[in-house]
């Protein structure tokens, strides 16, 4: 059904001026990068841009792929089986999972009269301790449990301080909804520099030193965002007694979303204590498909229409994306020894090369929707996306049978190649699901809302993980570094294009669950409840 844009006199009165100038008035990178910097501080405020930049650029960009470049090669050090690796890497993904919990606290609990600023602080705190323990602790007294629980409380760091500042500039988009493409644009584009220098550092670092260095170097940046949390660049009001009782009230007249909370708190923890206990795939896949079939249903059940379709979409499009990245990487790395045919990448090559490419492509797939895609309509951008990106990814089965050296292309040349398009085909997929995220979150829960959403299209990526770990291993595709495992590839191709077909069920599904209205158009009434007329309140005939 065709969503129609949702405006009002109060909608129009709200866009007002910004120094001057009508916040209908586009800010364009087209002008130059000052002038949108300009733009964009005098409609959002140059406290929130700072804040992003430290959390978002230093942190997400940074922090985050400077040291999950060197987290295959610290497995491999520890000779972990590639789909054991993929069951670990799920593992620490989860607190990108666990943003509804995180969420539902803040606007619930406030410590010392403050919703976001102790949360952040604390993360800060604790992640950055992980660092300083996997970075300098020795190889011997550090077990594989005890690395991959510092991973998780690295990645809980990035993720709470995520969702929190999420949540800030969610408010900003609500109140002016023309700007919402502009402040992802400034997030993800940030995000993408940092990601650049942290790539192109890794591979260095990598190459002559020990894949725990960069968690070391990676404490102080990791801290620093501290900085705007402690100036006070949250503007976050102190709450009063009365006010955090009045809060809890409001977000207590939906208990559908403190349901959903918990119910994702439940499900990650169960996800983390199956992959600790036991590494066999089976279990972890089983475990698995119940949690993605258990929020499936609850969230559509539970949330209204519009919403429920769009997370379902979501949560199906990361699950059937199945993940070979464990194997994917002892394949690219593996020495002449342990892998007479392979094509024996260099951690620079790997690493640098490879990430300083995937990086700037990924930049060039920013500016470009900035530039030319920021008017499409939701559906027609995902559908054409979604499909050219099973089709680049099936170009991954070509490297794994060994078929582009039979034609005489380079791997070298044939991986970069492939990569320049995936990576601006990756933002162009993601940027506009950032931005309808933003539009779901009702006034006064922005946070929890959010959280659910974005926890749930998270979730997808360890579902994805854990059934590429089956696949891997049903295919016998089970590399470890080991000398001489040449065999354990042969079946690598066939793992590639199992993967890159399922994404195709997404496409079909796109129709039904995606809404034909445009970015910056409003998709939902933003003063009603995410559950308004949701198939529970239907059910049991209840009115919003």
């Amino acid at each position: 059904m065709t969503q129609k844009r949702i405006n009002s006199d109060e909608d129009d009165e709200s866009i007002g001026l910004v120094n001057g100038k009508s916040r209908r008035e586009e800010c364009s990178w087209s002008c130059g990068l000052a002038q949108f910097l300009d733009d964009l501080s005098g409609a959002v405020g140059y406290k929130l841009l700072v804040l992003l930049f430290f959390v978002q650029h230093v942190g997400r960009g940074f922090v985050s792929d400077f040291t999950s470049q060197a987290d295959p090669y610290v497995y491999k050090t520890y000779s972990v089986p590639a789909p054991v690796v993929q069951i670990f890497s799920g593992i620490t993904q989860l607190p990108w999972a666990l943003k509804p919990i995180i969420g539902l606290l803040s606007d619930s609990f406030p410590i010392g009269g403050y919703h976001k600023f102790p949360y952040m602080c604390i993360s800060v705190v604790a992640g950055t301790i992980a660092l300083l323990v996997v970075g300098a602790m020795p190889h011997d007294l550090l077990p594989v449990p005890l690395l991959v629980t510092c991973l998780f409380l690295m990645q809980s760091q990035l993720s709470v301080c995520d969702i929190l500042s999420e949540a800030k500039y969610a408010e900003k988009i609500q109140e002016l909804p023309a700007y919402g493409p502009h402040v992802l644009s400034y997030v993800w584009f940030g995000m993408n520099i940092g990601s650049l220098l942290g790539m192109s550092l890794s591979g260095l670092v990598l190459a002559v030193a020990s894949p725990k260095l960069p968690y070391l170097i990676s404490a102080l940046p990791a801290a620093l965002i501290m900085i705007p949390l402690l100036l006070g660049f949250l503007e976050e009001k102190e709450v009063s007694a009365d006010e955090a009782a009045e809060a809890r009230r409001r977000i207590s007249l939906q208990p559908e979303a403190i349901f959903l909370s918990l119910l994702m708190c439940a499900v990650c923890v169960g996800l983390t204590v199956t992959g600790l206990i036991t590494s066999n795939t089976y279990v972890n896949a089983a475990a698995a498909t119940a949690v993605f079939f258990l929020v499936g249903v609850a969230f559509t059940v539970l949330l209204s229409p519009t919403v429920a379709k769009f997370n379902l979409w979501s949560l199906l499009q990361t699950s059937m994306t199945l993940s070979t990245s464990g194997a994917s990487f002892y394949f690219m790395t593996d020495t002449p020894e342990q892998y007479p045919e392979g094509p024996h990448f260099s951690p620079f090559f790997y690493n640098s090369v490879i990430g300083t490419v995937g990086a700037l492509m990924s930049l060039a797939g920013i500016i470009t929707f900035q530039r030319y895609m920021v008017g499409f309509e939701y559906r027609n951008l995902l559908l054409v996306t979604n499909i050219a990106y099973c089709l680049l990814n099936a170009t991954d089965a070509l490297l794994y049978s060994r078929f582009n050296q039979t034609v005489g292309i380079p791997d070298h040349v044939f991986v970069i190649g492939t990569g320049v398009v995936q990576n601006i085909m990756n933002q162009w997929q993601w940027l506009p699901q950032v931005i309808i995220l933003s539009y779901f979150c009702p006034k006064g829960m922005e946070a929890t809302m959010y959280a659910l959403l974005a926890g749930c299209h998270n979730l997808g990526n360890t579902i994805a993980s854990c059934w590429g770990a089956l696949l891997l291993q049903s295919l016998g595709v089970t590399p470890s570094g080991a000398v001489g495992e040449s065999d354990r590839f042969d079946n690598l191709w066939k793992a590639s294009v199992v993967a890159s077909c399922l994404p195709i069920i997404t496409v079909v599904a796109l129709f039904q669950f995606i809404p034909a209205v445009r970015q910056g158009d409003r998709v939902v009434d933003p003063h009603a409840t995410a559950t308004k007329g949701s198939l529970w309140k239907r059910f049991w005939g209840v009115d919003d």
